[in-house]
């Protein structure tokens, strides 16, 4: 059904997540790191050049990115930048992200993230961003607790899948081009 609105939550595969701390004085060496600079950068993260960073093993469980993770801008300086949403496509090695993203990863049999990702980049989508996002002095930002209780309109996954093919199709011949 087209006017379906559900907490973005209950799309969840599991609890966001922030990324990691990494001081510039570590970084160099390691696994690749989506920062800000790259969630702006690139709307669908596909082999992007990264920053690199150490990554024990714990750290890995909990803090590479799947095919398919939303990338959320935390912070941003000027309004229209917290809460962007980021599609992460592939890489040929493993990544992480950098404590400003939140990764939100959402369950496959409820959600398809194509979908969700071209439905947060619409002008409905972005209102519901604008919604959570908080104005503080000189930032503003989101919370991975509100992205949960935002109100998101949801259709079945088979007709996600197919909305989501079209535009995908349509910015890969972009892309190309």
């Amino acid at each position: 059904m087209a006017d379906d609105v559900r907490p973005f939550g209950e799309l969840f595969a599991e609890p966001t997540r922030n990324g990691l701390t990494r001081p510039k004085a570590v970084r160099g060496i390691g696994v690749k790191m989506v920062n800000m600079g790259e969630l702006f950068a690139y709307p669908r993260l596909r082999n992007a050049p990264m920053d690199r960073v150490p990554l024990n093993e714990s750290e890995a469980e909990r803090f590479l990115v799947n095919k398919g993770d939303l990338l959320f801008a935390r912070q941003s300086l000027v309004l229209e930048g917290a809460g962007k949403c980021s599609l992460f496509l592939k890489d040929d090695e493993p990544v992480t992200f950098e404590s400003h993203v939140t990764r939100v990863r959402l369950d496959p049999r409820k959600a398809d993230p194509h979908f969700y990702f071209y439905y947060l980049q619409s002008p409905h989508g972005r209102a519901a961003i604008r919604s959570i996002v908080e104005q503080g002095a000189g930032a503003s930002g989101i919370r991975g607790s509100d992205l949960a209780t935002l109100n998101v309109q949801w259709r079945a996954v088979e007709e996600q899948r197919a909305i989501a093919h079209i535009l995908g199709t349509l910015d890969d011949k972009i892309e190309l081009n």
